[in-house]
């Protein structure tokens, strides 16, 4: 039996700006505490592996200092014995930037397609997969899968780790469904000599099952990235292996609640506007994500963000959005 923990979608340098313009809340420490959390978890629990499925980071260009708080506490994880195997994400457009601490030998990273033999706990396992495919991924996964060379006729319980939309999959508050199609697995495509398959990208915890019965395991990202989250409850898997069962565990993470709020397009004075506001704020958690929703688009010339800000709880998150269908800015996790 072997114990092994799974995680995704972690995100890191979501709304973490090094240079700040301006002093207020930041959502990016929420994503760094819940990464360490599961740290901590398979330290203290003993886990024989720690898996990654891939969007380590929030996008491709990481500055130096967010790659270093990243990487930094992993070392300690990998000199306890556990081994780690990461997967590239689409946010990292398929390639994690670089670290001395690849070259561990407890740190294996599916860096193009390949593949890991280990003998855990007397379990012969075999750990394969590659980075995301980020276009026809239906048409590339046989062949990817071919290179990873599982060896169909070995004993060793096959594990194979993703960063992939699969079909079946389900996101967001409306429950769209993924279906098969060129950027999206087929269920029918797993082989089945597979015994598990382990994934990030989607970012809603789910079991999902193929066509001959294997176990296809989405852990969810670890903080809410959007507002098509805010339901849904985030955290990581603890998994059980044998080479007659597979057992797992969904545990939940902290996650701060998300809110939204509509202006009253009939009204337009400043003072009944922050009256309404507030009064509205009073009703939920004092560090709660609050997105307010401008009714109409002299709202935006009467509110002030920095005014917004200042009368609501230091801990709370809050942003000013412009009517449904209109476009005032596009937004950045990095801007101010």
């Amino acid at each position: 039996m072997i114990k092994v923990l799974f995680f995704a979608d972690s995100h890191l340098g979501f709304d973490f700006p090094i240079r700040p313009r301006i002093h207020r809340r930041r959502r990016g420490w929420d994503f760094f505490k819940n990464y360490q959390l599961i740290l901590d978890t398979a330290v203290n629990e003993g886990v024989d592996a720690l898996v990654h499925g891939g969007d380590v980071f929030f996008r491709s260009k990481i500055p130096a200092s967010i790659i270093q708080k990243t990487y930094e506490p992993l070392l300690p994880v990998l000199e306890g014995g556990i081994q780690m195997f990461f997967v590239p994400g689409n946010h990292e457009r398929s390639r994690l930037p670089s670290s001395p601490i690849f070259h561990h030998n407890n740190f294996h990273l599916f860096d193009r397609p390949r593949s890991f033999s280990i003998d855990m706990n007397g379990l012969e396992t075999i750990w394969g997969g590659f980075p995301n495919i980020r276009n026809q991924v239906q048409k590339e996964f046989p062949a990817h899968l071919a290179q990873v060379g599982f060896g169909q006729d070995s004993e060793a319980l096959k594990i194979l780790c993703l960063h992939q939309a699969i079909e079946d999959a389900v996101v967001g508050v409306q429950d769209y469904t993924f279906r098969k199609g060129s950027d999206v697995v087929g269920i029918d495509q797993f082989p089945t000599y597979l015994n598990l398959v382990l994934s990030g990208h989607i970012h809603r915890q789910q079991v999902l099952r193929s066509r001959t019965g294997t176990p296809i395991i989405y852990p969810g990202s670890i903080e809410r990235t959007s507002f098509a989250e805010r339901l849904e409850t985030k955290g990581f898997f603890m998994l059980h292996l044998s080479k007659e069962d597979i057992h797992w565990e969904f545990r939940p993470l902290p996650a701060r609640s998300m809110h939204e709020m509509t202006l009253p397009s009939n009204l337009l004075d400043g003072q009944n506007l922050m009256r309404v506001i507030l009064e509205q704020a009073e009703k939920i958690p004092d560090d709660a994500i609050l997105r307010i929703r401008s009714g109409a688009e002299k709202h935006l010339e009467i509110l002030r963000i920095a005014d917004l800000r200042k009368e609501l709880p230091e801990s709370m998150n809050v942003d000013l959005l412009p009517p449904v269908g209109k476009t005032r800015y596009t937004w950045s996790a990095y801007s101010d």
